[in-house]
């Protein structure tokens, strides 16, 4: 990553806790910025056209507004070929190659009314898997990272740290916040009167107001969890991350949140289903750090604090896709059909 300037440090890391939705958002971080509008507007640019911002568009919770998620592996021979029939998948946010038997892992976001299974199954036929596991979430202990810019020693910034699953919903859904929800998972334009560019450009069916009442009342009860800038984390600095698993046979949740949870390179911290025989490693840690040294010093910290002896580092070793769902979008009937 090209050295920074302050103000563009400083602006990395207003923009990843929060944008106001309001009609001029830009202004408002400007004036606490202590700079013009202008200038956030041009540096944001710059940001953006560089890869440092990867998007800035609304986190959902899915269980809230009616989708179901899920973490799946698969082993196959022909990662190239896999990976474009999973990408294809509209329900498809992340997926990576990994250092494992299992070496595809990607999630798959589907209508809580289909067959998880069935999809699944669907996916592994096209993909020619010679196998898979589904891992469903049976309990979120942390989840949402800021990327702290600027400082070389800095750790990385945990925003969200919910002990809990979030089940609170508000469906059914009326169309006016299903319509929401389509505009705030969009690319939010940098430019003066951003939302009102966001609602023209996709040909919206609500006005600002409407948008923002919404939007404003999703935040309040964590449907909308985040209405903010995602970096990509290797041009932040982060070059070095792996995703953990680890076998907590004997370990408390009290013990698992203070050794794991307040780690501040940890940004998602999960207990997940295992599958006896086929995996067995129910805590999944995702970690993130600076450098491979400084990977695997905090690794190996983790596995003396805890007392676990078995665990395994799932290193990336390609990104396939990273992007956000696009909640209620036509795409995903056309799949199953």
């Amino acid at each position: 990553m090209n050295r920074l300037t302050k103000i563009q440090q400083r602006i990395l890391n207003r923009i990843q806790y929060d944008i106001p939705l309001s009609s001029d958002p830009f202004h408002i971080l400007a004036d606490e910025l202590c700079i013009s509008e202008n200038d956030i507007l041009e540096e944001l640019r710059f940001l953006k056209q560089n890869g440092i911002i990867r998007n800035i568009s609304g986190i959902f919770e899915a269980t809230s507004i009616g989708f179901f998620s899920t973490l799946v592996a698969f082993e196959v021979d022909d990662w190239e070929h896999a990976s474009a029939i999973i990408n294809a998948h509209p329900g498809v946010s992340h997926n990576y190659l990994r250092n494992h038997r299992f070496n595809l892992w990607f999630t798959l976001t589907i209508p809580k009314e289909w067959d998880i299974s069935r999809s699944v199954h669907k996916i592994a036929t096209k993909a020619n898997a010679r196998d898979f596991l589904i891992l469903p979430t049976t309990k979120r202990l942390k989840i949402g990272v800021h990327f702290k810019i600027g400082d070389e020693n800095a750790d990385v910034l945990v925003a969200v740290n919910e002990m809990n699953d979030y089940r609170k919903t508000r469906l059914p859904l009326t169309v006016a916040e299903k319509e929401a929800i389509k505009l705030l998972q969009k690319d939010l334009p940098i430019e003066q009167k951003p939302f009102r560019a966001l609602i023209n450009a996709h040909n919206g069916n609500i006005n600002e107001t409407m948008l923002f009442d919404i939007g404003n009342a999703f935040k309040k009860d964590g449907i909308l969890r985040r209405y903010c800038a995602v970096l990509r984390h290797h041009k932040a600095g982060y070059s070095a991350n792996a995703m953990t698993v680890w076998k907590i046979d004997t370990l408390s949740e009290e013990n698992i949140i203070d050794v794991f949870g307040k780690n501040p390179h940890i940004s998602h911290l999960y207990v997940r289903q295992t599958i006896p025989g086929k995996w067995e490693y129910p805590l999944f840690a995702m970690i993130h750090a600076k450098s491979d040294e400084m990977l695997n010093s905090i690794i190996e910290n983790l596995a003396t604090s805890s007392g676990i002896c078995d665990f395994c580092t799932l290193k990336t070793l390609k990104e396939f896709k990273k992007e956000r769902i696009e909640y209620f979008s036509e795409e995903f009937e056309n799949w199953k059909e």
